[in-house]
Order: structure tokens, then sequence, then C-alpha cells
């Protein structure tokens, strides 16, 4: 086990592990397409800034459709050097998902060795491999990673191509595997997932239940069934996610002004999606402008795969996300809600940035 680098089996049942804001970083691509690094670092660092207690990437569609291996463990490589130096405190969490539970594992085995040889904090998420079938595919799967791996693996239950784990055998694995299981991003489909929530939150195998869903269901699921964790992709945001996390630890609920009123403002900047891109899930789009705002992109470029027709004969296109001058008004007046979590140098960077308008 590297003691060092990953938390202990001892300091698993003495402390919680991995709990609190996990925001995934937004993946930073450069003009030619090629993932931009140091903008991804700055991006952690300007998570960490605000106090969020883990920093996760990439996301799980990234690994298996627009990361290349290669870039995949270049920017975790970045990531966790960045993490293991003074003045980094959340936990760097890779996403290890698969196609096949063959390919997940491989990925968590590269990421025990990153953290052996790095000594920065780390930890796994990891759903369910696309080509799990039954149960018993699913515990086979989360067997070999446990075989691979020492530091805290979160299980997200869902990916919508596989069965979900049962709670039972969450229990189970965590029963087993007590430095390895015990957290769960609990993210199931329709008017299961608080039964679920409830179910897990309750377990004494259970460490911590994570919220998922884009945190548009913690306001319930952190003070009344026990969420003591969210991951989302929302990192433009960390500083209001890592306040309203705080005041649910403290035991505070919707009748607790301060919290209500931060889960509003967020809510406010979540609604973003829906205003400029007819989507309640749009995780990009004006979110980058916001994290423009912030100081931390250069631009608002999206990676994607370019036609197979393309006339160029390229693999990707960078897709822009063009905004009016009074689009641009609307997003920063409800921006300046959020001062009041913004960490010092960020409300230096919204004091004195203008944004050029298009």
């Amino acid at each position: 086990m590297c003691a060092a680098a990953c938390l202990s089996a001892v300091a698993s049942a003495a402390k919680p592990g991995p709990r609190g804001a996990f925001p995934l970083l937004c993946t930073p691509w450069t003009e030619d397409a090629a993932l931009d690094i140091p903008v991804l670092v700055a991006e952690a660092e300007f998570v960490a800034s605000c106090g969020a207690d883990g920093v996760i990437w990439p996301t799980a569609g990234e690994v298996l459709g627009n990361l290349s291996r290669e870039e995949y463990e270049a920017g975790l490589e970045a990531l966790a050097v960045r993490a293991a130096k003074p003045g980094f405190s959340p936990t760097l969490t890779a996403i290890c998902p698969g196609s096949t539970s063959q390919d997940a594992v491989s990925r968590g085995a590269f990421v025990e060795a990153l953290a052996k040889r790095t000594g920065a904090r780390m930890a796994i998420l990891a759903r369910p491999p696309d080509d799990a079938k039954t149960q018993a595919d699913i515990e086979a799967h989360y067997r070999a990673f446990a075989s691979a791996v020492s530091c805290p693996v979160i299980i997200q239950t869902y990916n919508g191509k596989s069965p979900q784990p049962d709670v039972d055998l969450l229990l189970k694995l965590a029963r087993e595997f007590p430095a390895v299981y015990g957290w769960v991003k609990e993210e199931s489909p329709g008017g299961k997932v608080n039964a679920r929530i409830a179910q897990l939150a309750a377990a004494p195998e259970i460490k911590t239940v994570f919220s998922g869903w884009g945190a548009k269901g913690l306001l319930h699921q952190g003070p009344r069934l026990g969420t003591r964790g969210v991951i989302t992709q929302r990192p433009a945001y960390a500083d209001v996610l890592s306040f309203i996390m705080r005041r649910i630890e403290a035991g505070a609920d919707a009748s607790d002004a301060s919290l209500a009123g931060a889960y509003a403002d967020y809510l406010l900047m979540c609604n973003l999606g829906e205003v400029f891109d007819a989507s309640s899930d749009a995780m990009r789009g004006p979110h980058l402008y916001v994290l423009q705002r912030r100081g931390v992109f250069k631009n608002r470029l999206t990676r994607v795969h370019a036609p197979k027709d393309d006339p160029k004969g390229r693999k990707w296109i960078m897709k822009d996300f063009p905004l009016s001058p009074a689009e641009m008004a609307e997003i920063d007046a409800r921006l300046a809600r959020l001062a009041a979590y913004a960490p010092r140098s960020c409300k230096a960077a919204l004091q004195t940035r203008s944004m050029p308008q298009e």
C-alpha cells in the first residue's frame, strides 16, 4: 500500500476520507485543439483556493470519447505534480471509467503508480464498466479494482449503460475492502436516488455518500438524507459549493437563511445552461465565460469530433460559445451575487478584469 500517497486502512477507520465539495474540472482546450495543461492546473489551483475538499478530472465522457490515453495520463501527471506541492489541500481524484473492466482497472493501476511516484494524495471515481451485464460482473470488476489500487475509490452508481450496483453489493465491498470502498456517488435515475441515499447513509460501512445530479437535489439530500459530499462539473462555482457543504456539515437545513440563500445563488448560475443553451445540463457553454471572468480560462472553446466528411480531413474541430453584450451583462449580474463566497484572488480578478465585448 502507498502509505504517503493514498489513505491507509488505519486512516480510513479513523477518518471519513473523501467528503465535502468535489468539483469536476472543465477540460480546457487550446485554439489548435490540444489539451491546455497549464490552464488545467490553474483551474485546479482555483478550485483549491475556493476551499474545495476535492478536485476531479476528467469527465467519463471525455475519457471514453474525447481524450487520448496519452492526454489523459499527461493531464493527471501535471495535476498530481501540483497536488503534491505545498499550498494544495484538496484530494486529487481521477475518473477511471472504461468500455471494458480491463480498460478501467488499467487506468486505476496508472493512478496508483502516479500517487506513489509523486506523493500526491489521490482518490478514484469509478462507475461500473460499460460491458457489465450482471451484479456478478460488477462485483468482479470492483474486486479487480481493489487488487490494483489502495487509495479510496468512490463508486458512481449509474452510467446509463450497465446495471447499477445493488446497495447490498456496495455494503459488501465496503466491509471487505474498508480502505478502498465505502464512498459512493449515488446518482440513480428517476425516483430511486433518494431512497438509495437514505439507505446508504444509514449504513455504518459507508463513510460518505455524495450527491450528484448537478447538485440540484443537494439541499434535500444533504440535510435530510445524509449526503456529506457533492460531485458535479461546476468548478466555476467551487466557492459557493464549498460554503454550502460547510453549512450542511454544521447542521443547517433549508430553514437556514445563509444556506438557502447560497443554494439559490448556486442554482441561479446553473440556470445559465437553460437561458443560453436550451439545456438544463449544459456544463460548459456559458459556464466557460464564468471561468474566464474568474481569471481561469483563456477561451470558451470545446473540442468535438469533426464530421466524417470534413473537407479538411480534421479529427477535431473547435466550437466556440459566442455571447452578445447583453448576455455577458446578464451573466456578470448573476456572478456578482457570488462575491460573498469568492476567494480574495478571484474578487480582485472580477473587480479589475473586463471581458472583450463581442
